[in-house]
């Protein structure tokens, strides 16, 4: 049970967050522009402080975890790669492409993924999740970049690889982890007194971010969408973490190293993809329904993947 109860912890500020933008919108506080044109702030503004914050502040000492970070990461790669030639020939709406395919393997990681690690197996190995995590957070940030662009609205057949280039450089989550990069490994110091707002800003960014999804969320409308809705989840919930689990497994990882690579999938779809989607010519309505209906899944999925894995003396 108590798998369930730190999935609920993380689960349950999202629905609140999501619940209090629904509840603001109906109740007559802004309108579609409005709330558009705020996501495109907090896109813009908050998320490169978050991701800033995040990578200056994370305990990254790469040592004896290269070799695993490595296969971690290519193995996300391959993921994208593979979801960027399948899912297109399923799903053909090119607003929709980059939705399904970053939504197959974009997490939670940080909510979810480090206290479930730290819960299972202690601080230490919440460490290596940590290290993970700030590792394979920039390739999805990446990723996502890469993707959205290959299926811009107004692309041709044709790839614009200089396009893909400028819009990885200038993508604002991008831009913000390359400059916590340097200042942490530059060793240049932040005082305290500048580091305070600067992580407030990033404590701030998540909640506000799904506080407007949930003012943007139109419920009747997730009907028309149900079909890529269910496959679409139940290749991120289930089928995906089922894989990464097989072949981890094969590859001989047990213990804390198999239970960091299997979470990193097995999390609902992270927070930052609604105002990516949104800011670069994704079906935004979309995103938003996989994100919310992901994260209230995730509630059980989680406790009966490990609760069934556990049982079974796989963790």
């Amino acid at each position: 049970m108590q798998s369930f109860f730190i999935a609920a912890n993380a689960v349950i500020p999202f629905i609140c967050y999501m619940l209090y933008g629904y509840i603001i919108r109906h109740l007559g506080y802004g309108d579609d522009s409005f709330y558009t044109r705020l996501n495109q702030i907090v896109f813009k503004a908050f998320f490169p402080i978050l991701m800033f914050n995040n990578l200056y502040s994370a305990d990254i000492d790469l040592g004896e975890n290269a070799s695993l970070i490595a296969i971690f990461t290519g193995v996300l790669i391959a993921i994208i790669l593979l979801c960027i030639v399948l899912v297109p020939v399923f799903v053909k709406e090119n607003p929709r492409k980059g939705v399904v395919i970053q939504s197959i393997w974009r997490s939670n990681t940080l909510m979810f993924a480090y206290p479930l690690c730290v819960s299972m197996y202690g601080e230490d190995y919440g460490a290596l999740a940590s290290l993970v995590i700030a590792t394979i957070v920039p390739v999805y940030n990446i990723g996502a970049v890469i993707i959205f662009t290959l299926f811009d609205r107004s692309a041709g057949a044709k790839v614009d690889v200089k396009k893909i280039l400028m819009n990885i450089i200038t993508n604002p989550l991008i831009v913000g982890a390359i400059t916590g990069a340097v200042f942490k490994f530059a060793g240049w110091q932040i005082p305290a007194s500048v580091m305070k707002p600067i992580s407030n800003f990033a404590n701030m960014t998540t909640p506000l971010a799904i506080f407007i999804l949930g003012a943007t969320l139109s419920l009747p409308d997730i009907g028309k969408n149900m079909n890529i809705i269910v496959v679409t989840l139940f290749l991120k919930l289930v089928a995906v973490p089922a894989f990464i689990l097989g072949l981890m497994y094969m590859l001989g990882y047990r213990g804390p190293e198999l239970f960091i690579a299997f979470i990193l999938y097995a999390t609902p779809i992270a927070g930052a993809s609604f105002p990516m989607a949104q800011n670069m010519g994704g079906d935004g309505e979309l995103q938003g329904q996989l994100l919310a209906i992901s994260t209230v899944l995730s509630l059980f999925t989680i406790f009966f993947w490990i609760m069934s894995l556990t049982a079974v003396g796989i963790f």
